[in-house]
């Protein structure tokens, strides 16, 4: 079984495991940056990155005022999460013909603020709006690209909605495959964009979540508060609480976005530090996980025959989450509100049988997970009956494995 994920090299431009890596990284020197003192702020200047201060856009927009006294402010501080969304914006506003890289570092830049736990409806949207047109300009380039190779007549028609299917068997095409991979995972991640938004304008999300509320209520900021006098009281307790609802609300948020799944494990595992015996962090990581699962399968139904090796570390990863979370709960006594876990894992451990092929398991392997599954769902049971259609489905997976056991011992014979 593969034990970390290998996205195609032949499809750089959707490759959204690597840009979430590119985007904990850009974080990471601008939180390095924020520690430092203002002397050292200024001579190490030179060698950060020019995604922290939001240059790598602002060089898009030579001669707008507006967009150079913006990466000014964020030279100072990249931490203003604020100004480096205005500053996404006047760079979109300051021409509407930008290269496929500058929509690709305006959709990394729109993250930055959801990578650093800054998050507003408006920042959200920003970013999965930016990330939608930088699919549609992919597209529209390479469909222009392989046409205008096949025929230089058609280099100046709107190509964006022809089909060009037909093309994959033509040799003259430079890494057709690889381009038509990226048409088609990138024409179905924008449908899945389109949906989302529509639901978000459906029901507007309300939610704001700061890195600060995060920090004041993990164990770090607890100690902290500790240390100056402060102490666990009723009114810390419910702000945990309020913090934790607002965490789970956005991760339900962003986790259907490759692009930003990356930040939904972030908060995630920093609800976690807020307390070790909580269920939920385990499970918005499995979910998340389960999003993960998706996204490789999709491209492996779009052409991506690497996507497969992806499956089973994502798997496991997602295993591994519900599993830790189980070990918290009750399955000889479960309340109502362990269900999540229960069902949850069950589903997961369904997801693994009906793709079994794919995840490579063993026949012992496949085995063992479903009985896991089994005691997991019988559990949630006798706490809620309408899971009963989820049990009948694990019992009837593993009476299929135990036959084809059966058969094939009998066949031996």
């Amino acid at each position: 079984m593969a034990s970390k994920i290998v996205e195609n090299k032949n499809t750089p431009n959707i490759n959204f495991i690597g840009y979430q890596k590119q985007l904990l990284g850009i974080t990471g020197e601008i939180k390095e940056h924020n520690k430092k003192s203002p002397l050292k702020k200024m001579l190490g200047r030179n060698k950060e990155s020019n995604h922290v201060d939001g240059s790598i856009i602002g060089f898009a927009a030579e001669g707008n005022s507006e967009v150079k006294k913006l990466v000014s402010k964020l030279n100072k501080e990249p931490t203003d999460s604020t100004s480096r969304v205005q500053l996404v914006n006047a760079v979109i506003n300051h021409s509407k013909d930008h290269h496929l890289d500058t929509h690709r570092d305006l959709m990394l830049q729109a993250a930055v603020p959801i990578y650093l736990g800054d998050i507003t409806p408006v920042f959200v949207q920003v970013s999965i709006v930016t990330y939608k047109t930088y699919l549609e300009k992919l597209q529209n380039v390479h469909k222009q690209n392989m046409m205008a190779i096949k025929s230089s007549v058609l280099k100046n028609v709107n190509m964006s909605g022809i089909n060009v299917n037909d093309e994959a068997g033509d040799e003259n095409l430079k890494n057709s495959e690889g381009m038509l991979t990226e048409i088609n995972v990138g024409e179905s991640l924008v449908g899945q964009v389109d949906d989302l938004l529509k639901a978000m304008q459906n029901r507007p999300m309300s939610t704001t979540l700061s890195r600060e509320e995060l920090e004041e209520v993990t164990a770090d900021g607890k100690a902290a508060a500790s240390f100056f006098g402060g102490g666990e009281d009723e009114n810390s307790q419910q702000k945990e609480n309020v913090v934790i609802g607002k965490t789970v609300q956005v991760i339900e948020a962003i986790k259907q976005v490759p692009l930003l799944q990356g930040a939904g494990l972030e908060l995630a595992q920093a609800m976690g530090r807020i307390d070790s015996k909580l269920t939920f962090p385990l499970v918005m990581e499995g979910r998340l996980y389960m999003q993960g699962l998706k996204y490789h399968l999709l491209r492996i139904e779009s052409g991506d025959k690497l996507a497969r090796e992806n499956m089973a570390p994502t798997f496991n990863q997602a295993v591994v989450a519900y599993r830790r979370a189980i070990k918290l709960v009750s399955k000889t006594n479960p309340k109502k509100g362990d269900l999540p876990v229960l069902t949850e894992f069950a589903n997961l451990t369904q997801y693994g049988f009906v793709h079994r092929d794919l995840m490579r398991f063993t026949k012992d392997g496949v085995k063992h997970l479903m009985k896991l599954g089994k005691d997991t769902i019988d559990a949630a049971v006798t706490v809620d009956q309408s899971f009963m259609p989820l049990q009948k489905r694990v019992e009837s997976a593993i009476n299929q494995l135990e036959r084809a056991e059966e058969e094939e011992a009998y066949d031996d014979d």
